[in-house]
């Protein structure tokens, strides 16, 4: 039996379908192509559904401006505020002032490319990572809702962009950290993040019931960020992993003892007037926290010892350091940090392992040194 396709001279069949009605009252076609007949049935049912639950596009002249926006909107409503507003700058800000003026049926490789390298060159080594997943997935999803063939940004080639080192509190910064001249609740939030790993949105979002200091734990299932200034909770962490519940060690637990007996609010870390910390309320507080350990470590004002790069990450890291040469076990420290995924803690643990390596390459060295030096005396 004869197929009802026709296959085309490039290999694909195709089919139309009724998308709409055009303002003459003719019906409005949409033409689809597959490799397959079965995958060109399955594209065709696809496109009827969207015809009838009314989320197709029926205008095959849209701009890529108008695309990215809908994208935008229909496939990033269910992220976290702060990845949807990275998406949002990176559109408004990069992708459509260079593109959004052209058809997505006009834009071909060499443009998408073009825009990569001028933004790489440009500096923003970093965001053009962004750029370059932001544009894949955009046309990706023109591709599924049959307004694009092939995928322009398919082949782009990316510059390999080095991944700044995550460090550790060097052992001086640690012992600052511990003569500093904190006050109590500065200090409990410096030790929550460096002897428990919390995420700074992990810690701020915290309440006094959640720390147990009879049992010794604190329990972690909320996590806080601002919108613009305004903080807002949610209601589990940065991911479902981030669910847990956190042994307080000795250091961390005389400090918390000490501290939350003054509080007159139910969250552990609240801005000056008792409510959430706002972005710029925690701006303030860690810049308080930054003066008092650059001036334990003899910088002032107009003078500063402290490094620059010294953020709370770094102390959670420093965290997740120490369980590394504790001995702790690579799956109990995923839990404890929260990763979604052990290859993230593969990655800190990878990583302290060769630094170890390098360190016994080191003694070796200086042994074989020193029993060289011996032997040269005897030899004397």
């Amino acid at each position: 039996m004869a197929s009802k396709y026709k296959k085309r001279a490039d290999g694909r069949y195709c089919t139309h379908v009724v998308i709409g009605v055009k303002s003459d009252g003719k019906p409005l076609r949409k033409t689809i192509y597959a490799h397959t007949i079965r995958e060109l049935e399955e594209k065709a049912a696809e496109l009827r559904r969207q015809v009838s639950t009314g989320t197709v596009i029926k205008d095959e002249n849209v701009t890529v401006a108008e695309w990215a926006q809908e994208w935008l909107s229909t496939y990033k409503s269910g992220v976290s505020y702060n990845t949807k507003e990275m998406y949002k700058v990176t559109i408004h800000k990069h992708i459509i002032p260079v593109l959004g003026h052209l058809k997505l049926k006009e834009v071909r490789p060499h443009h998408v490319q073009r825009l990569i390298n001028d933004k790489y060159s440009e500096g923003l080594t970093r965001r053009v990572e962004m750029i370059a997943l932001t544009m894949r997935q955009v046309f990706k999803r023109a591709i599924e809702n049959n307004l694009l063939v092939k995928n322009p940004a398919e082949a782009l080639e990316v510059p390999k962009i080095d991944k700044p080192k995550k460090r550790t509190l060097t052992d001086d910064e640690k012992r600052y950290v511990e003569l500093a001249e904190l006050d109590l609740k500065s200090r409990a939030f410096v030790y929550i993040l460096l002897y428990a790993g919390l995420r700074k949105g992990e810690a701020l979002a915290l309440m006094k019931k959640d720390i147990n200091l009879k049992d010794k734990t604190i329990t972690v299932y909320k996590n806080l960020i601002t919108k613009g200034n305004r903080p807002e909770i949610k209601m589990s962490p940065k991911t479902e992993a981030g669910n847990r519940v956190i042994p307080i060690p000795s250091m961390l637990l005389d400090a918390l003892a000490e501290y939350l007996p003054t509080l007159e609010t139910l969250y552990v870390f609240p801005s000056a007037n008792n409510e959430l910390m706002s972005h710029i309320a925690f701006r303030r507080f860690w810049e308080k926290i930054q003066r008092q350990l650059n001036k334990a470590m003899g910088g002032n004002s107009s003078f500063m010892v402290l490094a620059s790069d010294v953020t709370p990450h770094i102390f959670r890291h420093t965290y997740a350091t120490m369980l590394f040469y504790a001995g702790v076990n690579m799956k109990t420290a995923q839990y404890l940090l929260g990763h979604s995924s052990i290859n993230v803690t593969m990655e800190i643990y990878t990583h302290l392992d060769k630094a170890k390596a390098m360190n016994a390459a080191d003694k070796i060295n200086t042994l074989l040194s020193s029993s060289q030096s011996v032997v040269n005396v005897m030899d004397q």
